[in-house]
Formats: C-alpha cells, sequence, structure tokens
C-alpha cells in the first residue's frame, strides 16, 4: 500500500498536522477504538512498545496498515482465538503513546523493535501484515528468521505505481479538512469494493504522523532485501477490487516469482480495506492455512 504513500512529500504532512480541523463528530486523526487484549508495554531508551494479547495457542502477530491503528485487527483477532490461536495485535509508532527505538527508523529497525516483543515468546510466531504491514511482516522474518515461522499478507503492495485516483484517495484519507462527506468518499474509493459498508472506525484512526514515519522507513531499505520473507511460508490475501493494491501488481506477482513459497487468496467483493469487508471470509482463510503450517 505505501509504495506511493512513501513518496508523499514531507511538507504536505506538515501542512496537514497543522491545518484546522473539520466541525465533523471525528476527525481522521481521532483514535478509533480500544484494541482487544492484555497490554504488553517495553520502555528503554527512546524505544516506547505496546502490543495487546489475548487467546491461547499458537500465536499470530499483526501489524496494521499505514497510518492505521492495531485495533483494526479486532475482529480476526477474535476469530482467531475462538478457533484456538493467539492474538498479538502490536501498534505502530506515534499511536496511543508509542515511538520507535530510533528518531527516523528504517524498515529493519522497525522490524528489530518488533523482535523485542517476539524474544519474549517461547516459540516462532506467525507475523500477519494488512498493506503497509505486509511490509513489516516480511522485513521481520528476514531479519528475526529463527522467530518467524511463517508470514501471512493482506493487501499485499506491489511494486509499480498506485492508479492515480486511488492515490489521491490514500492521501485524502489522512486529511483533518475535508468536509465529513468528502473524507467519507475518500475512504470508500481507497479501500472498498462498491456497497460495502464502511464502519465509523474506519473514519477515524488515520495518523499522519505514523504514515509519515512509515513512509520514509519503506524509502530506506530497498525491497529487495526483504521481498521474500526470508524463504518462510507465504500466505497471501488480496480482494479482486483492490484499487490500490490492485491483484495484478500484488498477489500475482508474488505468486508468479516465489512459485510454490506462496498460497495465494484472492476473495471477490472486497478492497484494499479487507479486515472490515470480508471477515468471515478472511478468518477462515488464515484459519485452514493456518491448520497445515508445520509447528
Amino acid at each position: 500500500m505505501l509504495k506511493s504513500l512513501s513518496a508523499l512529500p514531507l511538507l504536505l504532512f506538515a501542512g496537514l498536522v497543522s491545518a484546522c480541523m473539520s466541525a465533523a463528530p471525528y476527525a481522521p486523526g481521532d483514535m478509533a477504538r480500544t484494541p482487544v487484549g492484555i497490554t504488553w508495554t517495553y520502555e528503554e531508551g527512546a524505544a516506547r512498545l505496546k502490543a495487546y494479547r489475548s487467546g491461547e495457542g499458537p500465536e499470530i502477530v499483526m501489524f496494521a496498515s499505514a497510518g492505521r491503528e492495531a485495533s483494526d485487527f479486532n475482529e480476526l483477532a477474535e476469530h482467531l482465538t475462538g478457533a484456538g490461536y493467539s492474538a498479538t495485535l502490536f501498534e505502530a509508532p506515534a499511536i496511543n503513546g508509542t515511538q520507535a527505538s530510533v528518531e527516523a527508523p528504517s524498515l529493519f529497525d522497525l522490524a528489530d523493535d518488533a523482535a523485542i516483543y517476539l524474544e519474549t515468546r517461547d516459540a516462532p510466531v506467525v507475523v500477519l501484515g494488512h498493506a503497509f504491514g505486509n511490509r513489516l511482516a516480511r522485513a521481520v522474518a528476514t531479519r528475526h528468521p529463527d522467530q518467524v515461522r511463517g508470514v501471512i499478507l493482506l493487501a499485499a503492495g506491489g511494486l509499480n505505481p498506485i492508479e492515480e485516483k486511488a492515490n489521491t484517495a490514500l492521501m485524502q484519507s489522512f486529511d483533518p479538512r475535508l468536509t465529513p462527506e468528502a473524507h467519507r468518499e475518500a475512504v470508500r474509493y481507497g479501500f472498498f469494493a462498491d456497497g460495502n459498508d464502511i464502519p465509523d472506525y474506519w473514519l477515524r484512526g488515520w495518523h499522519m504522523e505514523t504514515g509519515r514515519l512509515q513512509g520514509a522507513a519503506t524509502r530506506s531499505v530497498e525491497s529487495s532485501l526483504w521481498w521474500n520473507a526470508g524463504g518462510k511460508p507465504m500466505l497471501v490475501i488480496t480482494g479482486l477490487q483492490d484499487k490500490i493494491a490492485p491483484p495484478a501488481d500484488t498477489i500475482d506477482l508474488l505468486e508468479a516469482e516465489l512459485g510454490d513459497q506462496v498460497t495465494a487468496v484472492r476473495i471477490d467483493g472486497a478492497g484494499h480495506a479487507l479486515l472490515p469487508e470480508v471477515p468471515d471470509q478472511l478468518a477462515g482463510a488464515i484459519t485452514d492455512w493456518l491448520a497445515g503450517l508445520p509447528e
């Protein structure tokens, strides 16, 4: 997802931060909702890390889309814990009081921060990333292969530029200057397939500082260094109506390039958001794949 967001001039983000807020009953940068799970915290040096853990069983650690909150995974976490897994939602920097261990982290710095949590676990985990988070999940698997046994990618960004209208919608999703109607339309076009409902928490939780930091982190590391996730087994799930990361630029490329490493799942009626659009199909595809993953 972050291919074009990572190239957004930093001055635009600075301008948006200082803009007057809309008179709407919400603003894009407002907190979306409370994450499910028991809070894990870590503070040492500059690092202020948080994650939210629930359930018992084999663990899946999740990284959210660019500028989005860990709570985007609430419903998926509940599905997984109900199926006998544990779910950990890892919060991105500059959300809920979190902070990276270095001031201007690279993608690998963010992966190393996530590995601080993984080092507390008794067994290797599955890492799951949505949109930008798919890059971080692959970076974690590349940097810390002994702590990862599999990788799940949702709406995994490809190598090609985002189509212009979809890219504009992505940028506008963070913009507090838009009217509520214009902001809703931007989120709808960029992230949701036609006819799908937009939950209210997807009209909040757009954190510009986090998106800026993640964009810079993405630019800092060549994609070839993390692309194949250290050769770990990979489940890739894509919505067929994804405008930001369309199948031809994402799942098709990964399936063709990585062959048997990839299990590819294409879901009709879903866009880039995926999680709130097709929660049952998403959870079913993930649990089916996890059931066949070697311990």
